[in-house]
C-alpha cells in the first residue's frame, strides 16, 4: 500500500519525507561535499547519500500534527543538549538530560518501527455514515480542504467515511512512546569518545542502547567500559552490534574508518 501524496507543488507544505532519525542528527556526520556513506544491507551497496534522502525516511506514516508537534519538540530539545554536549568538552550530563535522551531514543526506535511496519488501511466509519446523512452533517472535503486541516492540526472524515490511517498511527505513537519512557526510568547516560577510528549509526536502536552524535561521540546507556575514552577495539565492539542490528541499512562519516 502506497502513501497518500499531497497536492502538486504541496501548498500546505505537508511533510511526505518523515525522518526515523532526524536530519539534523543525520547533518553532524556529513563529508565534505554534504554526504553520509551509506551501507544497503540487502544488496551489499555503498553509496552516499545527503539527510533529505528518501532511504532515512518513511513516507507520511503518521499526521502533521505529530510531525510538527510533539516528535520537533522532543526533536528541538535534543538538538540543543546534542549542540551543548558537543561543543563542551566538560558538560556533564544530570538527570534532566537522561530523561530527555531516553524520550529521544524511544521516538526514533518507534518511527523505525512504524518505518517497517505494513502500512495500515484506512479505516472506514460507514457504521456511522446514514446518521450524518440524516442530521446533515455530511461535508465532502476536498483534496484541498484536507489539507489545510491536517496543516492545521485538525483531523477529518473523507467523503467516503474513511479516516487516513496516519491520523490513527500519530496517537498510537504517542502511547508507544509513553510506554518506552516508563520502561527507561532511572536508565543513565554517559557520553563515550573515539580516540581511535568512528561509529557507524544504525538505522534503529533496537538492541544497541546508544544515540551516536558524531564521528567520534556517542551517548551510551549504562555502564559496560571502563573508561568513556574508547580505543579501536572499544569503539569496535559498539559498531559491530550498529552493524548486525540494522535491518536496512548503516551509515556513517567514513566507513572505512569504522572498525569492527
Amino acid at each position: 500500500m502506497t502513501f497518500e501524496a499531497p497536492q502538486k507543488s504541496n501548498p500546505h507544505e505537508l511533510t511526505v519525507n518523515q525522518h526515523t532519525f532526524p536530519s539534523a542528527s543525520i547533518a553532524r556526520f556529513v563529508n565534505e561535499k554534504g554526504a553520509v556513506q551509506v551501507m544497503r544491507k540487502a544488496s551489499d551497496r555503498l553509496f552516499y547519500a545527503k539527510p533529505d534522502n528518501q532511504i532515512f525516511c518513511a513516507q507520511r506514516v503518521w499526521d502533521q500534527q505529530a510531525e510538527g508537534g510533539f516528535m520537533k519538540d522532543i526533536e528541538d530539545a535534543f538538538q540543543q543538549l546534542a549542540s551543548a554536549v558537543l561543543d563542551d568538552p566538560a558538560f556533564r550530563l544530570g538527570p534532566q538530560h537522561f530523561a530527555l535522551i531516553s524520550e529521544f531514543y524511544g521516538l526514533c526506535n518507534i518511527r523505525a518501527q512504524w518505518k517497517r511496519h505494513e502500512r495500515l488501511a484506512d479505516p472506514s466509519i460507514t457504521s456511522v455514515s446514514s446518521a450524518f446523512e440524516i442530521i446533515g452533517l455530511r461535508h465532502n472535503y476536498t483534496q484541498d480542504e484536507q489539507e489545510r486541516l491536517e496543516a492545521a492540526g485538525i483531523g477529518y472524515i473523507r467523503p467516503d467515511f474513511t479516516i487516513p490511517s496516519r491520523q490513527i498511527v500519530a496517537p498510537s505513537i504517542r502511547l508507544q512512546l509513553s510506554e518506552s519512557v516508563r520502561r527507561m526510568r532511572g536508565v543513565t547516560w554517559a557520553v563515550l569518545q573515539a580516540e581511535e577510528g568512528e561509529f557507524v549509526v544504525p538505522d534503529n536502536f533496537f538492541e544497541l542502547h546508544a544515540v551516536p552524535l558524531s564521528p567520534t561521540a556517542c551517548l551510551w546507556a549504562g555502564g559496560g567500559f571502563a573508561s568513556a575514552r574508547l580505543d579501536r577495539l572499544a569503539v569496535a565492539a559498539i559498531n559491530q552490534v550498529a552493524m548486525a542490528t540494522s535491518v536496512d541499512y548503516y551509515f556513517a562519516h567514513d566507513l572505512d574508518n569504522c572498525p569492527h
